[in-house]
């Protein structure tokens, strides 16, 4: 008994010692080993299978064992490429771009591979600038920014991707970045007029003028028989109030197609706005006689015959226009006006409040609703003619308030 307990008294003190051992820090356990590390001669082995893989085209089979080259060598930039082909193939676009870019950062991957992979980049820039175009076309402007910037990423010095940036996101209202991109564009591909054009018509938009025309002029340079690039150029002068410079640009535009009804209404407000108002309502009743609807020509005109004196036919036009466009305040505040004139009292006063119950804050409709009321006044007795003059004290009223406000 006591043999046996001394005995297990010593195996029980080795096993101690082997346990203290077993943890102890100089020892480590099976797992801690971790992952064997991948050699070279590993790598060359794998990347031999990946090839095999590829011929056969078990791509899955392949990728793995390219990553398991590219882990034991990670600057074997044939791997590299083929990962990215495969990548390619798997419709994995991203990951196919970073293996390519290591490739294209390497001078000497660079070189070999280069022209290898412009293909696969240029490839899906087509595609993702492709979906953008289609989502253009169904008006998802969101789609269409999202698919560019991919685009962009692929190929960042192609001048069509900023121009369908700059479509995008002027038709979201991201002026800025419209213009931002069309100037991108154009920093890319100088010698496209349409990208001037559309960079000008967001100036417009941005209430800047003098860049739109730089912009129109440059587009003009380029194609000078173009008579929508005049016609923008033109509208530009306007708004700089470049009266002078307005009517030489629609001459020449008239001079090209003096049929063009989008021209002769251009032109005709230019004359109305340079005073030549025979001129103005010669080209305007072109319009009008082909478009009898069109609100913008029917309101030159009447206001080139109200400058002319004929009141008639200017009645007349403004009537079709207050009909249309029953709250366009200007076109009331000139019939009115032309009431007034021709001693249509009560319809001048009829008209004239129309103006100030669509626009309260209209000094000039005040002030004219109170002569309107002073001269309806003045044919009317009792207390008819008191409530008039009441009126037209109260507008006038109306008027020098909004004055010194």
């Amino acid at each position: 008994m006591q043999f046996i307990l001394s005995t297990f008294s010593k195996r029980a003190g080795i096993l101690l010692c082997l346990t203290a051992f077993l943890f102890s820090a100089g020892f480590v356990s099976g797992p801690a080993y971790g992952k064997p590390k991948i050699t070279k001669g590993d790598a060359a082995i794998a990347k031999r299978s990946a090839k095999s893989y590829i011929k056969l085209r078990v791509v899955d089979k392949a990728i793995v064992q390219l990553k398991i080259a590219l882990e034991g060598n990670p600057n074997d930039m044939e791997a590299r490429f083929l990962l990215g082909q495969l990548y390619s193939d798997k419709s994995r676009p991203d990951e196919m771009k970073a293996e390519f870019d290591l490739v294209l950062a390497d001078k000497k991957g660079k070189r070999k591979y280069g022209k290898k992979i412009s293909p696969f980049m240029m490839m899906w820039w087509q595609r993702n600038y492709n979906t953008g175009v289609k989502a253009i076309g169904a008006q998802d402007f969101g789609a269409a920014v999202e698919a560019m910037q991919k685009a962009v990423l692929f190929d960042p010095d192609k001048a069509l991707t900023y121009k369908g940036l700059g479509v995008a996101y002027l038709n979201m209202g991201q002026t800025q970045a419209g213009i931002d991109s069309y100037i991108k564009a154009i920093d890319l591909d100088d010698k496209d007029p349409s990208a001037y054009v559309n960079l000008g018509r967001a100036y417009m938009n941005s209430d800047k003028p003098e860049d739109a025309k730089t912009c129109f002029m440059k587009a003009h340079e380029m194609k000078p028989d173009n008579v929508s690039y005049l016609r923008d150029l033109a509208n530009a002068q306007q708004r700089l109030k470049d009266t002078a410079g307005a009517l030489k640009t629609s001459e020449k535009a008239l001079a090209l197609d003096p049929e063009n009804l989008d021209i002769l209404t251009m032109a005709g407000q230019t004359y109305l706005i340079g005073e030549n108002f025979q001129r103005a309502s010669e080209l305007l009743e072109k319009v009008v006689a082909q478009q009898p609807d069109n609100t913008d020509a029917l309101y030159n005109l009447a206001a080139s015959y109200k400058a002319l004196g004929n009141f008639d036919k200017a009645v007349t036009l403004f009537e079709k226009t207050v009909q249309s466009h029953p709250k366009d305040h200007e076109a009331w505040y000139n019939l009115g006006r032309i009431y007034d004139e021709q001693n249509k009292m009560a319809e001048a006063v009829q008209a004239l409040q129309m103006v100030v119950d669509l626009k309260p804050t209209s000094i000039n409709g005040w002030m004219a609703l109170s002569r309107a009321y002073a001269r309806k006044s003045q044919t009317e007795s009792g207390s008819t003619a008191s409530e008039s003059a009441k009126k037209a004290q109260e507008a006038f009223n109306m008027a020098e308030s909004l004055q010194g406000n």
